[in-house]
């Protein structure tokens, strides 16, 4: 505003795990498998052979991404879906000792970061879990489970569901899929002296998610404020103001409820925290400057940033979705006892918050 007067290659043996890939058009593919291969130290299991029905998870149709969520924040987790077949009793391995249980990535993944695949907006990723199944609830990407001696079943029903999360920041809005050069292998296997394939599942990722924040939109990103020309003589002692006029900051909201913050930072000054404005280099007059009111109380600047509890930033309101002013106006303000008339030009940039 202006003021003037006038993912690893360890996992490559597991290759060979024997999975159904279908290619259906807007549908990105993962495989879910059971299959046996670790250490010499543990007994051998032997091979059940069993293989589930696909499972479709569905993306959500919508999701609103909170202006000021941190990285890691899980922005919205899919329904589980049942692995049919793969209840309670259901026996998937009978091991003479000891193993181990894992689930990780065998195949493009889109990323490895923390076992977080891409999507096709930056800023979000995936993961995918299992729960239920009694010894494997709550597994997770490259998470390990020791498994008991005997015959491995399940405990309960076995399900599978995926959440999306923030990875970083998100530079556009709009629709997500799931980035995808092939299929995604994901491998449930049981450590042994052998090898085996148990339980195999496509996992079919279906859908797309629209994309958008509670963030408002600034209509006035740059308000001018042509302050009316006074006498010098209209300002009458250190601290004495005149020549007040009303602006408006304007937003469009997309949705009700969301707390929108400000903070004003004085251009010539960035470190100012005071209530007074510096004039820009060129303006002519001295001994006045200028102040912004928020109704008819003097706003203090403060450092450029949308960090909530920045130094000097103060709640302009809560949106109701649409339309939204904030009600501002700027005054003359003398600051030194004599006052030498000419050109006061001032620049104060604003940066909103929304929380």
């Amino acid at each position: 505003m202006k003021f003037t007067s006038g993912m690893p290659s360890k996992l490559s043996r597991l290759a060979a795990v024997a999975c159904r890939r279908r290619r259906p058009l807007g549908l990105l593919i993962a495989c879910l498998a059971l299959l046996m291969s670790a250490p010499e130290a543990y007994a051998g299991c032997d091979s059940i052979g069993w293989y589930a029905p696909e499972v479709v998870i569905k993306l959500p149709t919508t999701i609103v991404v909170p202006p000021n969520a941190p990285d890691g924040a899980v922005l919205a987790t899919t329904e589980p879906v049942a692995v049919v077949g793969a209840t309670a009793g259901k026996k998937y391995a009978n091991c003479s000792g000891g193993g181990l249980i894992r689930w990780s990535s065998n195949g493009p993944f889109g990323s490895t970061t923390n076992w977080t695949g891409s999507t096709s907006i930056s800023g979000i990723g995936y993961t995918m879990s299992l729960s239920g199944g009694g010894a494997v609830d709550g597994m997770t990407l490259n998470s390990t489970y020791t498994v008991p001696d005997g015959a491995l079943t399940f405990t309960s029903q076995l399900y599978v569901k995926l959440k999306l999360v923030k990875t970083g920041p998100i530079t556009k809005l709009g629709t997500l899929t799931l980035n995808g050069t092939g299929g995604y292998a994901i491998t449930f296997y049981v450590g042994g002296t052998g090898s085996m394939t148990g339980l195999v599942s496509v996992a079919q990722v279906a859908g797309s998610s629209s994309i958008s924040s509670t963030a408002c939109t600034v209509t006035s990103p740059s308000p001018s404020v042509p302050l009316d020309p006074i006498k010098a003589s209209a300002l009458t002692g250190i601290g004495s103001t005149a020549g007040e006029k009303s602006f408006p900051i304007t937003l469009n909201c997309p949705s009700a409820g969301t707390k929108v913050f400000i903070t004003l930072t004085d251009n010539a000054n960035p470190a100012n925290t005071s209530t007074t404005l510096a004039l820009k280099s060129g303006s002519t007059a001295s001994g006045v400057a200028l102040q912004v009111l928020n109704q008819g109380t003097p706003v203090a600047f403060g450092p450029d940033s949308s960090a909530a509890g920045n130094t000097n930033q103060w709640q302009a309101g809560t949106s109701s979705g649409g339309p939204m002013d904030i009600p501002l106006s700027a005054r003359y303000v003398q600051t030194d006892a004599k006052v030498k008339a000419g050109t006061v030009n001032g620049v104060a940039t604003f940066t909103m918050s929304y929380q």
